[in-house]
């Protein structure tokens, strides 16, 4: 009987041990699973972090980009203007556009009269009048004007072809002559003596735009150009063999006596008769 009673007790004693292990084991099973828990939620909780900043982020630029398109926007906004400002500067421009690609002014050459004697012939060492107009599409007439010559092309005195003065006649006279006294002796090339030929050329030419500005503007004179032949006159020479110094006025007269004028009549009478 206390075999039985003994081993009874022993049973309960090992139960009473085994329930009192049993709930210390789970105990600690749980807070190891709930330190597993813990720490696998920690990642995702930075993940969640990190995304919520990546987000933000890209609402902070999406607003940026679309204040620096707003912005954009605004500065291809055209800037009001002074309708005033704006018709003055159409109205210069327009001044401009016609100063440059309006009718230009020419020379007409007077004197001689080029429409009546289209190539002049002038006399080496004589003075040469000159006389010219503006046309009337001149409406700016030159402040200062030249006029230059040109040697005949291939001639020996024309060494460049592409110089179009040789010699000045006149430079930077006042722009509101109209003749002028051309000195075939003193305002000629420098060390080149005119020659007898054809093909020189004269060109008249505002003074502040030159002459080989064709285009100076409307109004203004473009460079005009006349042709011309050059000559020895020799009409000095026509008297030779004449004494220096005779004066044909002052020659002895002659004296008519009256038998020679009787003489002169019956021969006449006589040639009458026969």
């Amino acid at each position: 009987m206390w075999g039985v009673t003994l081993y009874r007790f022993l049973a309960v004693a090992l139960l009473a041990l085994l329930c009192l292990v049993n709930p210390s084991l789970a105990q600690n099973d749980s807070s190891g699973s709930s330190t597993d828990a813990s720490t696998e939620s920690t990642p995702t909780a930075s993940s969640n972090e990190s995304s919520s900043a990546a987000s933000q982020s890209s609402d902070d630029g999406s607003t940026s980009s679309e204040s620096n398109s707003s912005g954009g926007s605004s500065s291809d906004d055209p800037t009001p203007t002074d309708d005033d400002s704006s018709g003055e500067n159409s109205s210069d421009s327009s001044e401009s556009s016609d100063d440059e690609t309006g009718v230009q002014g020419t020379v007409s050459l007077l004197t001689p009269n080029y429409e009546t004697i289209p190539t002049p012939m002038f006399a080496i060492g004589e003075q040469i009048v000159l006389g010219w107009n503006y046309s009337s599409d001149t409406t700016n007439p030159p402040e200062n004007l030249s006029i230059c010559g040109r040697f005949p092309t291939g001639s020996s005195a024309a060494t460049d072809p592409s110089v179009l003065c040789n010699w000045y006649i006149a430079q930077n006279i006042s722009g509101s002559l109209r003749n002028y006294t051309w000195d075939t002796v003193t305002e000629g090339a420098p060390g080149v003596a005119f020659f007898e030929d054809t093909g020189y050329m004269l060109y008249f030419f505002d003074s502040d735009y030159g002459v080989s500005n064709s285009s100076p503007g409307a109004g203004r004179i473009t460079p005009s150009q006349f042709w011309f032949d050059m000559y020895l006159s020799r009409y000095g020479q026509t008297n030779n063999g004449i004494p220096a110094g005779y004066n044909p006025s002052a020659a002895t007269a002659v004296v008519i006596h009256a038998w020679t004028v009787a003489i002169g009549i019956a021969l006449s009478v006589i040639c009458v008769m026969a």
